[in-house]
């Protein structure tokens, strides 16, 4: 072959083997950004969501948290569960796994000790017997609005449209799909948060067993308290803290509502300000 012709071919290779590259890195960069932002939240605009009584505004401040006002109790709880929803799923779904002993459903064989301890310690099994047994009727009424509303977020998505863990989930686990949000979970949480103040159980056991032998002074001496003088809080307590003025100073989005299409805007006085989660609202059009 003439060394032109080679020399013609080689560069026709190069060329060809360029292209497949960048067209490759581009394909893969715009399958991971895709991926990334398939489960970003409605952050504006309107949203129905069936179960509102009313119209919910969710206005997010400076900081990016979420402010949500509600006419009731019940249209609040359920916003906020949807809005939970939106913004931390995953970490929602791995953690009532864990408080039922389930992390191997999600994560395989390798977490099996780690659920049978946790099955041990039992807060799913407490959080049960105290929703049947123990709970009033308005607090599970709460339980129940919230978890109306993690589904209904559930149930307008899938994957990684949920969020992207669970693109890295199904490379390991194709056949999990997250079950619907029950009360209960969120009460198991509770315990679970409960086991995590035991932080300090080592050094009440020996402040205690020393009790009898030391002063509270040389006990105070080994043990000293939190040096607030030197360390302040750095909220200040003044206004509703951190939250800002719930003026929607921020970007709005709409978490919508059904029913009761002349309520109006809600009352604000009715708002938990510090729900988490980046889904937010203006005026909702009820059905």
């Amino acid at each position: 072959m003439p060394a032109k012709k080679r020399s013609r071919r080689t560069r026709l290779i190069v060329i060809t083997v360029v292209l497949l590259l960048v067209a490759g890195v581009g394909g893969g960069t715009f399958w991971t950004v895709s991926t990334v932002r398939a489960s970003f939240p409605q952050t504006t605009g309107s949203q129905q969501i069936k179960g509102l009584s009313g119209t919910v505004n969710v206005k997010r401040d400076g900081n990016g948290i979420p402010q949500i006002y509600a006419g009731t109790a019940e249209d609040l709880f359920l916003a906020q569960g949807y809005v939970h929803a939106q913004d931390r799923f995953w970490e929602m779904d791995v953690r009532r796994h864990m408080t039922a002993g389930r992390l191997s459903e999600m994560f395989g064989d390798k977490q099996v000790e780690t659920d049978a301890f946790l099955r041990t310690l039992g807060w799913r099994r407490v959080a049960q017997e105290e929703y049947d047994k123990k709970l009033s009727a308005s607090t599970k009424k709460y339980l129940d609005a919230y978890a109306t509303g993690v589904n209904a977020y559930l149930k307008e998505r899938s994957g990684s449209g949920l969020s992207v863990e669970y693109a890295a989930l199904g490379l390991v686990n194709a056949d999990y799909k997250p079950e619907p949000w029950t009360p209960v979970d969120s009460v198991a949480w509770l315990k679970a948060m409960a086991w995590d103040l035991r932080g300090n159980l080592r050094d009440e056991i020996d402040r205690a067993l020393m009790a009898g032998r030391l002063s509270v002074r040389q006990i105070e001496e080994l043990y000293p308290g939190y040096p607030f003088d030197r360390n302040e809080p750095i909220v200040d307590g003044a206004g509703d803290g951190n939250t800002g003025s719930g003026d929607g100073g921020g970007d709005t989005g709409n978490v919508g509502g059904v029913g009761a299409p002349d309520q109006g805007t809600p009352d604000p006085g009715t708002t938990a300000p510090g729900a988490a989660g980046p889904g937010t609202s203006d005026p909702a059009t009820p059905d």
